[in-house]
């Protein structure tokens, strides 16, 4: 199981005093992954996937797509009254697959996946890219196309405090981690993590860092240690190495597939997605409930 330490550092990301009680807070999450919002985000006729909120913590952006991941729609809710509100598309979302939504350090720019067309071209792209989209004027503007990307598929981005870029990309015919550097409006061209980090046969999918960058929860299939179809795993940055991959255990793994991990705002609880009954279902777990051995 993990070291103290790494949890640790997951849960002193941002300071805790900032987030007195946010809307996700959970005690039924203390020692066990639970449901997130059961019923109303996530539900037994939609396939849901990704969870992340805002500053604050009383709105969470999140997809919901088609079981054979042809399509998908970036989602909204709210909390009023003490509960979370039927969730309504995007603004930005609903023509093209739009997902894996991320916001940056200031929360005023929101990072995601889609297929929507390439300028100039009229189709859906063939492999989703990055895109952002600015809040201004109390609204999500128009998202633009990031350099980065590349011809094959470049996934589930996350952002540290700092403003670097990490994502899941299988260009190269691989399947690595990359990080890209902020630079002016955008960003350096992307480097790869070592694979080594990944484990024996470890092949990643949507995988996020943490705000402070010394932590990565990885999603990562086919290792030896797995227990089911795909597992998540972390990593921490000790000095300038990052560690392999540990498992995550049985709190959070299972039999069933287990992706789509993100770290809430106040650096507390994982939350992630997990596949049953063919259908992808929303989960949340206190990241101190995983320090026990």
């Amino acid at each position: 199981m993990i070291k103290p330490i790494i949890i640790t550092t997951c849960l002193t990301i941002v300071s805790t005093s900032v987030f007195a009680n946010p809307a996700y807070h959970n005690e039924a999450a203390a020692n066990k992954a639970v449901e997130f919002a059961p019923g109303v985000i996530s539900t037994t006729e939609h396939f849901e996937i990704n969870t992340v909120f805002n500053q604050s913590g009383d709105n969470v952006i999140f997809a919901r797509c088609n079981d054979d991941f042809s399509h998908c729609t970036m989602m909204q809710s709210s909390f009023d009254s003490g509960n979370w509100q039927s969730p309504t598309p995007l603004a930005i979302s609903g023509e093209y697959l739009d997902a894996d939504p991320y916001y940056s350090a200031d929360y005023s720019q929101l990072y995601f996946v889609s297929k929507r067309p390439l300028k100039g071209e009229k189709e859906e792209a063939k492999e989703v890219n990055i895109w952002r989209s600015t809040w201004k004027n109390d609204q999500w503007q128009q998202p633009e196309y990031l350099d980065i990307n590349s011809n094959a598929a470049d996934l589930y981005p996350s952002l540290t405090d700092k403003g670097e870029l990490y994502f899941p990309s299988f260009r190269d015919n691989g399947r690595h981690m990359f990080v890209a550097q902020p630079k002016g409006n955008g960003f350096t061209t992307p480097k790869p993590l070592p694979s080594h980090i990944y484990g024996v046969n470890g092949n990643i999918g949507d995988s996020a860092v943490s705000r402070d960058g010394k932590t990565i929860v990885f999603s990562i299939k086919d290792r030896q240690d797995s227990l089911g179809k795909g597992d998540l795993y972390i990593s921490h940055l000790v000095g300038n190495e990052w560690t392999v991959a540990k498992s995550l255990g049985d709190k959070v793994n299972t039999a069933d597939h287990e992706f789509t991990p993100i770290i809430s705002p106040d650096g507390n609880y994982l939350f992630f997605t997990r596949i049953e009954n063919g259908k992808g279902n929303l989960y949340q777990i206190r990241l101190s409930a995983l320090m026990a051995d």
